[in-house]
């Protein structure tokens, strides 16, 4: 079941701690996306030639991240990672997080075997015209994009003249 809405059933105030994945979790998670499509097909923004894809995910400071495609939405997710034990949060949570290519946002969000991970949108809705080809490439590029660091540096020229010129830009 996917879950953003806070109820009492689903509500994650219930858990002490959010246990930490020990093996890489993509597998699990891909197959909790593909179990959320007959909710999701009926609706508009449905892309009824996208399918469900996951690059394998990454460890990153201890936690797992990684990048997912739907037939609605791209995201980021981080989920927790091996011996990481997570407080509990409430499902709609907002936590901004500090990735090598730059700070997201991420909603705490729950699914049935992952009752906790961190989602940020990258694309919702999907570009119609975007193939199922052309949407796995970017959800691979993406993943690698957020854990990238960028390639250009500001440069700063020591003339106190040139450094005004920027300031006022």
């Amino acid at each position: 079941m996917y879950r953003h809405e806070k109820t009492l059933e689903n509500s994650t105030a219930l858990l002490t701690s959010v246990t930490g994945f020990e093996e890489n979790p993509t597998d699990i998670f891909l197959t909790e996306m593909k179990n959320i499509v007959p909710e999701m097909q009926d609706l508009p923004f449905y892309h009824k030639g996208i399918e469900c894809f996951c690059p394998k995910f990454d460890l990153f400071e201890d936690q797992w991240i990684g990048t997912v495609l739907t037939p609605w939405m791209m995201s980021v997710v981080i989920l927790p990672g091996p011996q990481q034990q997570w407080e509990p949060r409430e499902l709609g949570d907002k936590l901004t997080v500090q990735l090598p290519y730059k700070a997201l946002t991420f909603t705490v969000s729950g699914v049935e075997n992952v009752p906790q991970y961190l989602s940020c949108s990258l694309h919702s809705p999907l570009d119609p015209n975007l193939t199922n080809e052309q949407a796995v490439q970017l959800t691979q590029d993406c993943l690698r994009m957020v854990l990238s660091m960028p390639t250009k540096q500001p440069t700063f020229d020591p003339d106190r003249r040139n450094l005004f010129k920027a300031m006022i830009k």
